[in-house]
Protein backbone atom coordinates (compact mmCIF):
# COMPACT_ATOMS: atom_id res chain seq x y z
CA UNK A 1 0.00 0.00 0.00
CA UNK A 2 2.28 2.65 -1.16
CA UNK A 3 0.31 5.89 0.32
CA UNK A 4 1.68 4.14 3.98
CA UNK A 5 5.36 3.74 2.86
CA UNK A 6 6.66 6.06 6.03
CA UNK A 7 9.70 7.86 5.59
CA UNK A 8 12.02 9.00 8.07
CA UNK A 9 11.82 12.71 8.69
CA UNK A 10 15.49 13.99 9.83
CA UNK A 11 14.54 17.13 9.12
CA UNK A 12 11.37 17.74 10.71
CA UNK A 13 12.87 15.65 13.47
CA UNK A 14 15.25 18.03 13.87
CA UNK A 15 13.51 21.29 14.13
CA UNK A 16 11.28 19.72 17.34
CA UNK A 17 14.83 18.79 18.55
CA UNK A 18 15.95 22.31 18.37
CA UNK A 19 13.04 23.72 19.91
CA UNK A 20 13.00 21.50 23.32
CA UNK A 21 16.40 21.66 23.62
CA UNK A 22 16.08 25.75 23.89
CA UNK A 23 13.32 25.26 25.89
CA UNK A 24 14.86 23.18 28.20
CA UNK A 25 18.21 25.91 28.84
CA UNK A 26 15.44 29.02 29.68
CA UNK A 27 13.79 26.17 32.01
CA UNK A 28 15.43 25.08 35.08
CA UNK A 29 12.21 23.50 36.19
CA UNK A 30 12.20 21.65 32.89
CA UNK A 31 15.73 20.54 32.80
CA UNK A 32 14.52 19.28 36.25
CA UNK A 33 11.61 17.21 34.70
CA UNK A 34 13.76 16.01 32.32
CA UNK A 35 15.64 14.66 34.63
CA UNK A 36 13.20 13.04 36.50
CA UNK A 37 11.92 11.37 33.47
CA UNK A 38 15.03 9.78 32.62
CA UNK A 39 15.82 8.69 36.31
CA UNK A 40 12.21 7.78 37.49
CA UNK A 41 10.37 6.79 34.20
CA UNK A 42 13.34 5.55 31.48
CA UNK A 43 11.79 7.52 28.88
CA UNK A 44 12.89 11.35 27.06
CA UNK A 45 10.73 14.39 26.95
CA UNK A 46 10.28 14.08 23.27
CA UNK A 47 7.80 10.16 24.27
CA UNK A 48 5.53 12.45 25.94
CA UNK A 49 4.97 15.57 23.45
CA UNK A 50 1.88 16.50 22.35
CA UNK A 51 2.78 19.76 21.50
CA UNK A 52 5.62 22.22 21.38
CA UNK A 53 5.62 26.14 20.74
CA UNK A 54 8.59 28.88 20.51
CA UNK A 55 10.02 30.80 17.43
CA UNK A 56 9.67 29.27 14.22
CA UNK A 57 8.00 30.61 11.09
CA UNK A 58 5.87 29.14 8.96
CA UNK A 59 9.00 28.64 6.35
CA UNK A 60 10.68 26.47 8.70
CA UNK A 61 7.48 24.61 8.71
CA UNK A 62 6.67 23.91 5.44
CA UNK A 63 10.45 22.84 4.49
CA UNK A 64 10.34 20.27 7.00
CA UNK A 65 6.62 18.80 5.94
CA UNK A 66 4.53 20.38 8.68
CA UNK A 67 0.95 21.19 7.61
CA UNK A 68 -1.23 24.26 8.80
CA UNK A 69 -4.30 21.67 10.16
CA UNK A 70 -5.95 25.04 12.25
CA UNK A 71 -4.99 28.77 12.59
CA UNK A 72 -1.12 28.44 14.27
CA UNK A 73 -1.00 24.69 14.56
CA UNK A 74 0.85 22.46 12.57
CA UNK A 75 0.99 18.76 12.05
CA UNK A 76 3.46 16.88 10.28
CA UNK A 77 1.25 14.03 8.24
CA UNK A 78 4.32 11.36 7.67
CA UNK A 79 5.59 11.61 10.86
CA UNK A 80 5.44 10.66 14.47
CA UNK A 81 6.19 13.90 15.68
CA UNK A 82 4.53 16.08 18.16
CA UNK A 83 2.22 19.48 16.88
CA UNK A 84 4.20 22.73 16.47
CA UNK A 85 2.69 26.19 18.03
CA UNK A 86 4.39 29.10 16.56
CA UNK A 87 4.72 31.73 18.97
CA UNK A 88 7.22 34.21 20.74
CA UNK A 89 7.10 32.41 23.82
CA UNK A 90 8.25 28.72 24.40
CA UNK A 91 5.76 25.82 25.56
CA UNK A 92 6.49 22.49 26.44
CA UNK A 93 2.94 20.56 26.54
CA UNK A 94 3.24 16.70 27.53
CA UNK A 95 0.80 14.35 26.72
CA UNK A 96 -1.04 12.80 30.24
CA UNK A 97 -3.93 10.35 30.78
CA UNK A 98 -5.26 12.90 33.73
CA UNK A 99 -4.52 16.54 33.50
CA UNK A 100 -5.72 17.50 37.51
CA UNK A 101 -3.59 14.47 38.75
CA UNK A 102 0.05 15.71 36.66
CA UNK A 103 -0.99 18.80 37.84
CA UNK A 104 -0.81 17.22 41.89
CA UNK A 105 1.95 15.36 41.20
CA UNK A 106 3.81 18.32 40.14
CA UNK A 107 2.60 20.72 42.78
CA UNK A 108 1.25 23.58 40.75
CA UNK A 109 -1.22 25.92 42.08
CA UNK A 110 -2.36 27.11 38.68
CA UNK A 111 -5.44 24.95 38.55
CA UNK A 112 -6.93 22.88 35.23
CA UNK A 113 -8.56 24.14 32.25
CA UNK A 114 -11.40 22.44 30.65
CA UNK A 115 -13.78 19.44 31.78
CA UNK A 116 -12.91 16.27 32.71
CA UNK A 117 -13.37 13.48 29.80
CA UNK A 118 -13.39 16.50 27.35
CA UNK A 119 -11.64 17.01 23.81
CA UNK A 120 -8.69 19.00 25.43
CA UNK A 121 -8.02 19.61 28.93
CA UNK A 122 -5.17 20.94 30.29
CA UNK A 123 -3.03 21.79 33.76
CA UNK A 124 -0.43 24.83 33.78
CA UNK A 125 2.41 23.52 36.04
CA UNK A 126 4.92 26.14 35.18
CA UNK A 127 4.16 29.10 37.26
CA UNK A 128 6.02 31.76 36.54
CA UNK A 129 8.53 30.36 34.40
CA UNK A 130 10.08 31.17 31.20
CA UNK A 131 8.71 28.41 29.22
CA UNK A 132 4.76 27.43 29.79
CA UNK A 133 5.31 23.41 31.14
CA UNK A 134 1.98 21.72 30.52
CA UNK A 135 0.03 18.66 31.03
CA UNK A 136 -2.77 17.82 28.40
CA UNK A 137 -5.22 15.42 28.35
CA UNK A 138 -5.97 14.86 24.18
CA UNK A 139 -8.92 13.51 23.02
CA UNK A 140 -9.38 15.13 20.48
CA UNK A 141 -7.21 17.37 17.63
CA UNK A 142 -10.80 18.76 16.45
CA UNK A 143 -9.87 21.00 19.88
CA UNK A 144 -6.58 22.42 18.72
CA UNK A 145 -5.06 23.71 22.20
CA UNK A 146 -8.14 25.61 23.95
CA UNK A 147 -9.14 23.63 26.63
CA UNK A 148 -13.11 22.38 26.39
CA UNK A 149 -15.58 23.10 28.72
CA UNK A 150 -18.70 21.02 28.94
CA UNK A 151 -22.36 22.11 29.22
CA UNK A 152 -24.62 20.10 31.51
CA UNK A 153 -25.75 17.96 29.06
CA UNK A 154 -22.28 17.19 27.49
CA UNK A 155 -21.02 16.12 31.58
CA UNK A 156 -24.12 13.54 31.20
CA UNK A 157 -23.21 12.64 28.02
CA UNK A 158 -19.98 11.94 29.31
CA UNK A 159 -20.09 10.24 32.00
CA UNK A 160 -23.16 7.94 30.43
CA UNK A 161 -20.88 6.71 27.27
CA UNK A 162 -18.01 6.24 29.83
CA UNK A 163 -20.58 3.96 32.06
CA UNK A 164 -21.52 2.15 28.96
CA UNK A 165 -17.86 1.34 27.92
CA UNK A 166 -16.40 0.79 31.13
CA UNK A 167 -19.53 -1.87 32.53
CA UNK A 168 -19.82 -3.72 28.77
CA UNK A 169 -19.93 -7.30 29.02
CA UNK A 170 -16.75 -9.07 28.11
CA UNK A 171 -17.58 -12.97 27.64
CA UNK A 172 -15.64 -15.57 26.42
CA UNK A 173 -17.96 -15.92 23.18
CA UNK A 174 -16.84 -15.12 19.98
CA UNK A 175 -19.07 -13.37 16.82
CA UNK A 176 -22.41 -12.66 18.27
CA UNK A 177 -20.40 -11.17 21.43
CA UNK A 178 -18.37 -9.04 19.42
CA UNK A 179 -21.72 -8.05 17.18
CA UNK A 180 -23.00 -7.03 20.29
CA UNK A 181 -20.18 -5.03 21.47
CA UNK A 182 -20.33 -2.70 18.49
CA UNK A 183 -23.62 -2.30 19.34
CA UNK A 184 -22.54 -0.66 22.52
CA UNK A 185 -19.68 1.38 20.35
CA UNK A 186 -22.54 2.53 18.35
CA UNK A 187 -24.56 3.94 21.25
CA UNK A 188 -21.59 5.42 22.65
CA UNK A 189 -20.53 7.57 19.50
CA UNK A 190 -24.31 8.73 19.76
CA UNK A 191 -23.34 9.94 22.64
CA UNK A 192 -20.17 12.07 22.77
CA UNK A 193 -19.07 11.65 19.22
CA UNK A 194 -16.33 9.29 17.30
CA UNK A 195 -13.45 11.22 19.04
CA UNK A 196 -14.13 10.89 22.77
CA UNK A 197 -15.94 7.63 21.67
CA UNK A 198 -12.29 6.33 20.29
CA UNK A 199 -10.67 8.08 23.41
CA UNK A 200 -12.21 6.55 26.41
CA UNK A 201 -12.38 3.11 24.35
CA UNK A 202 -8.56 3.29 24.93
CA UNK A 203 -7.79 4.46 27.89
CA UNK A 204 -10.49 1.86 29.17
CA UNK A 205 -8.69 -1.11 27.25
CA UNK A 206 -5.41 0.41 28.86
CA UNK A 207 -7.06 0.37 32.05
CA UNK A 208 -8.40 -3.41 31.79
CA UNK A 209 -4.88 -4.66 30.21
CA UNK A 210 -3.06 -3.27 32.95
CA UNK A 211 -4.63 -5.12 35.64
CA UNK A 212 -3.53 -8.21 33.71
CA UNK A 213 0.41 -7.13 33.56
CA UNK A 214 2.51 -6.82 36.41
CA UNK A 215 5.58 -5.13 34.05
CA UNK A 216 2.33 -2.86 33.27
CA UNK A 217 1.56 -2.34 36.74
CA UNK A 218 5.14 -1.14 38.00
CA UNK A 219 6.42 0.93 35.05
CA UNK A 220 2.88 2.83 35.26
CA UNK A 221 3.15 3.01 38.97
CA UNK A 222 6.48 4.59 37.76
CA UNK A 223 5.32 7.13 35.24
CA UNK A 224 2.56 8.27 37.81
CA UNK A 225 4.62 9.41 40.12
CA UNK A 226 5.35 12.15 37.99
CA UNK A 227 1.42 12.16 37.00
CA UNK A 228 1.95 11.14 33.71
CA UNK A 229 -0.43 7.67 33.37
CA UNK A 230 0.00 6.19 29.61
CA UNK A 231 0.40 9.24 27.60
CA UNK A 232 3.41 8.06 26.35
CA UNK A 233 1.46 4.69 24.68
CA UNK A 234 2.16 4.45 20.66
CA UNK A 235 0.06 1.58 19.69
CA UNK A 236 -2.20 -0.82 21.33
CA UNK A 237 -2.59 -4.51 19.88
CA UNK A 238 -5.73 -6.69 20.09
CA UNK A 239 -5.51 -9.97 19.02
CA UNK A 240 -8.91 -11.91 17.09
CA UNK A 241 -9.73 -14.72 15.62
CA UNK A 242 -10.36 -15.65 12.23
CA UNK A 243 -13.81 -15.79 12.57
CA UNK A 244 -14.25 -12.55 14.51
CA UNK A 245 -11.85 -10.39 12.72
CA UNK A 246 -14.35 -8.64 10.38
CA UNK A 247 -16.11 -8.06 13.03
CA UNK A 248 -13.41 -6.01 15.22
CA UNK A 249 -12.40 -3.82 12.63
CA UNK A 250 -16.24 -3.01 11.93
CA UNK A 251 -16.05 -2.41 15.98
CA UNK A 252 -13.47 -0.25 15.50
CA UNK A 253 -14.33 1.38 12.03
CA UNK A 254 -17.32 2.16 14.01
CA UNK A 255 -15.44 4.21 16.79
CA UNK A 256 -14.13 6.10 13.72
CA UNK A 257 -10.58 4.76 13.26
CA UNK A 258 -9.93 4.16 9.88
CA UNK A 259 -7.41 1.50 7.96
CA UNK A 260 -3.91 1.94 7.55
CA UNK A 261 -1.28 -0.31 6.33
CA UNK A 262 -1.49 -4.08 6.96
CA UNK A 263 0.95 -6.64 6.66
CA UNK A 264 1.65 -10.52 6.02
CA UNK A 265 4.86 -11.97 8.23
CA UNK A 266 5.25 -14.66 5.93
CA UNK A 267 4.05 -18.22 5.38
CA UNK A 268 5.73 -19.78 8.65
CA UNK A 269 4.28 -17.21 10.83
CA UNK A 270 1.11 -17.46 9.78
CA UNK A 271 0.12 -14.14 11.39
CA UNK A 272 -0.71 -10.58 9.80
CA UNK A 273 -1.89 -7.53 10.79
CA UNK A 274 -4.38 -4.69 9.96
CA UNK A 275 -3.52 -0.86 11.31
CA UNK A 276 -5.68 1.82 12.23
CA UNK A 277 -5.37 4.81 13.30
CA UNK A 278 -7.97 7.55 14.58
CA UNK A 279 -8.14 10.94 12.61
CA UNK A 280 -9.41 12.50 15.41
CA UNK A 281 -8.18 11.23 18.94
CA UNK A 282 -5.20 10.25 17.37
CA UNK A 283 -4.89 6.82 18.65
CA UNK A 284 -3.13 3.44 16.54
CA UNK A 285 -4.58 0.14 16.90
CA UNK A 286 -2.69 -2.90 15.56
CA UNK A 287 -5.57 -5.87 14.89
CA UNK A 288 -3.50 -9.32 14.60
CA UNK A 289 -5.07 -12.57 13.09
CA UNK A 290 -4.09 -15.57 12.04
CA UNK A 291 -3.06 -15.64 8.37
CA UNK A 292 -2.69 -18.42 5.15
CA UNK A 293 -0.60 -17.80 2.67
CA UNK A 294 -3.65 -17.76 0.43
CA UNK A 295 -5.65 -14.47 2.44
CA UNK A 296 -2.25 -12.74 1.62
CA UNK A 297 -3.58 -11.00 -1.91
CA UNK A 298 -7.24 -10.54 0.18
CA UNK A 299 -7.94 -7.14 1.96
CA UNK A 300 -8.41 -9.47 5.48
CA UNK A 301 -9.50 -6.94 7.46
CA UNK A 302 -13.01 -6.44 5.03
CA UNK A 303 -13.77 -10.33 4.47
CA UNK A 304 -15.18 -13.07 6.53
CA UNK A 305 -11.83 -15.26 6.81
CA UNK A 306 -12.32 -19.21 6.33
CA UNK A 307 -12.01 -21.02 9.91
CA UNK A 308 -10.63 -24.99 10.43
CA UNK A 309 -7.39 -25.94 10.24
CA UNK A 310 -4.63 -25.91 12.50
CA UNK A 311 -4.28 -23.06 14.88
CA UNK A 312 -1.39 -20.50 14.25
CA UNK A 313 -0.38 -17.94 17.50
CA UNK A 314 -2.92 -15.70 17.20
CA UNK A 315 -5.50 -17.97 17.37
CA UNK A 316 -4.55 -20.54 19.68
CA UNK A 317 -3.85 -17.11 22.16
CA UNK A 318 -7.50 -16.65 21.61
CA UNK A 319 -9.08 -19.97 21.66
CA UNK A 320 -6.58 -20.09 25.25
CA UNK A 321 -7.34 -16.89 26.51
CA UNK A 322 -10.67 -15.04 24.70
CA UNK A 323 -11.19 -12.27 22.60
CA UNK A 324 -9.43 -9.46 22.75
CA UNK A 325 -11.72 -6.87 22.49
CA UNK A 326 -13.63 -9.46 25.03
CA UNK A 327 -12.65 -11.19 27.91
CA UNK A 328 -8.67 -11.26 27.24
CA UNK A 329 -7.88 -7.55 27.21
CA UNK A 330 -5.03 -6.42 24.48
CA UNK A 331 -2.15 -8.56 23.82
CA UNK A 332 0.27 -6.00 24.61
CA UNK A 333 0.25 -1.91 24.52
CA UNK A 334 3.14 -0.49 23.14
CA UNK A 335 5.02 2.67 24.92
CA UNK A 336 7.99 5.16 23.82
CA UNK A 337 10.88 4.68 26.00
CA UNK A 338 14.93 5.28 26.53
CA UNK A 339 14.96 1.49 25.35
CA UNK A 340 17.80 0.72 26.84
CA UNK A 341 17.54 2.29 29.87
CA UNK A 342 13.89 0.66 30.71
CA UNK A 343 15.32 -2.96 30.01
CA UNK A 344 17.79 -1.87 32.69
CA UNK A 345 15.25 -0.25 35.26
CA UNK A 346 13.02 -2.68 34.71
CA UNK A 347 15.00 -5.55 34.84
CA UNK A 348 16.21 -4.29 38.46
CA UNK A 349 12.66 -4.79 39.38
CA UNK A 350 12.67 -8.64 38.36
CA UNK A 351 10.90 -7.99 34.80
CA UNK A 352 12.85 -9.69 31.67
CA UNK A 353 12.89 -8.81 28.57
CA UNK A 354 12.71 -10.93 25.17
CA UNK A 355 15.38 -10.76 22.28
CA UNK A 356 14.67 -7.44 20.06
CA UNK A 357 12.77 -7.99 17.17
CA UNK A 358 13.41 -4.27 15.57
CA UNK A 359 16.92 -3.21 16.37
CA UNK A 360 17.55 -0.32 14.03
CA UNK A 361 18.83 3.38 14.29
CA UNK A 362 15.30 4.67 13.88
CA UNK A 363 12.91 1.77 15.54
CA UNK A 364 13.53 -0.50 18.13
CA UNK A 365 11.31 -2.95 19.38
CA UNK A 366 11.43 -5.60 22.30
CA UNK A 367 8.18 -6.82 24.60
CA UNK A 368 8.87 -7.94 28.01
CA UNK A 369 8.53 -11.24 29.42
CA UNK A 370 5.03 -12.84 29.19
CA UNK A 371 2.39 -12.76 32.08
CA UNK A 372 1.35 -15.66 32.37
CA UNK A 373 -2.30 -16.27 32.43
CA UNK A 374 -4.57 -19.07 33.66
CA UNK A 375 -6.71 -21.20 31.63
CA UNK A 376 -9.67 -23.28 32.03
CA UNK A 377 -9.80 -26.40 32.20
CA UNK A 378 -12.72 -26.68 29.65
CA UNK A 379 -10.88 -24.96 26.77
CA UNK A 380 -7.75 -26.61 27.54
CA UNK A 381 -10.24 -30.30 26.92
CA UNK A 382 -11.56 -29.00 23.76
CA UNK A 383 -8.18 -27.96 21.98
CA UNK A 384 -6.71 -31.35 23.44
CA UNK A 385 -9.73 -33.08 21.28
CA UNK A 386 -9.70 -31.07 18.31
CA UNK A 387 -6.03 -31.78 17.76
CA UNK A 388 -4.71 -28.49 18.49
CA UNK A 389 -2.38 -28.89 21.37
CA UNK A 390 -1.13 -32.37 23.30
CA UNK A 391 -2.23 -33.72 26.46
CA UNK A 392 1.29 -32.52 27.55
CA UNK A 393 0.70 -29.24 26.46
CA UNK A 394 -2.51 -28.99 28.06
CA UNK A 395 -0.83 -30.38 31.45
CA UNK A 396 1.52 -27.77 31.69
CA UNK A 397 -0.65 -24.80 30.56
CA UNK A 398 -3.19 -26.13 33.39
CA UNK A 399 -0.29 -26.13 36.29
CA UNK A 400 1.54 -22.92 34.98
CA UNK A 401 -1.00 -21.01 33.11
CA UNK A 402 -0.45 -20.06 29.40
CA UNK A 403 1.61 -16.47 27.56
CA UNK A 404 -0.71 -13.96 28.25
CA UNK A 405 0.36 -10.24 27.91
CA UNK A 406 3.11 -7.89 27.57
CA UNK A 407 4.33 -4.79 27.69
CA UNK A 408 5.91 -3.48 24.75
CA UNK A 409 9.58 -1.05 24.87
CA UNK A 410 9.76 0.68 21.70
CA UNK A 411 11.93 3.79 20.54
CA UNK A 412 11.31 5.49 17.34
CA UNK A 413 13.96 8.23 16.01
CA UNK A 414 13.97 10.30 12.87
CA UNK A 415 10.18 10.81 13.32
CA UNK A 416 9.50 6.83 11.70
CA UNK A 417 5.92 6.66 11.43
CA UNK A 418 5.90 2.67 10.47
CA UNK A 419 6.60 -0.28 11.79
CA UNK A 420 9.08 -3.23 10.81
CA UNK A 421 7.45 -5.32 8.70
CA UNK A 422 10.49 -7.36 8.64
CA UNK A 423 12.07 -9.75 11.53
CA UNK A 424 8.03 -10.36 12.82
CA UNK A 425 7.92 -14.00 12.06
CA UNK A 426 10.76 -14.96 14.81
CA UNK A 427 9.10 -12.73 17.62
CA UNK A 428 5.51 -14.15 16.14
CA UNK A 429 6.58 -17.59 16.74
CA UNK A 430 8.70 -16.91 19.89
CA UNK A 431 5.44 -15.38 21.87
CA UNK A 432 3.72 -18.74 20.83
CA UNK A 433 1.72 -20.24 23.94
CA UNK A 434 3.02 -23.73 23.23
CA UNK A 435 7.06 -22.64 22.83
CA UNK A 436 7.17 -19.35 24.71
CA UNK A 437 9.72 -19.82 27.94
CA UNK A 438 10.36 -17.26 29.67
CA UNK A 439 14.34 -15.19 30.14
CA UNK A 440 16.11 -14.22 32.93
CA UNK A 441 15.29 -11.06 34.17
CA UNK A 442 17.92 -8.60 32.44
CA UNK A 443 18.81 -10.77 30.04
Amino acid sequence: MAEFTWELQPRAEGLVDELVEAAVLDSPRLAALVRGLAARTSTRLQDWLDHIGGPVSDEQLTEVGYVEVAPDLWRHPGAQLPAIVPGDRRVVALRVDDAAVFATAQSSVDGVQGSPRSGFRRAVVSGGDAVVIAGVERRSWGRGVEPQEFDPGEVLRAARAWQLLAERPRGFGGPDEVRAATGVMREVVTLVGHDLAASYFLELERQYWQRRNTAAVLQHSRQDRLGLGWGNNDHHTFRSSRASFHLLVTLLTTLGFAVRERFYAGAEAGWGAQVLEHPGCGGVIFADVDLDPSDVDLDFASVELAEGGKLGTVGLWCALHGESVLAAGMHHLEGQFDFDRLREDLGGLGIGHMKPFSDFPHLRQAFTEAERWPVRQLRLAELVAAGQISPETAEEFGRLGAAGSHLENLARRGGFKGFNQHNVSTTMRATDPRIYRPVTAGE
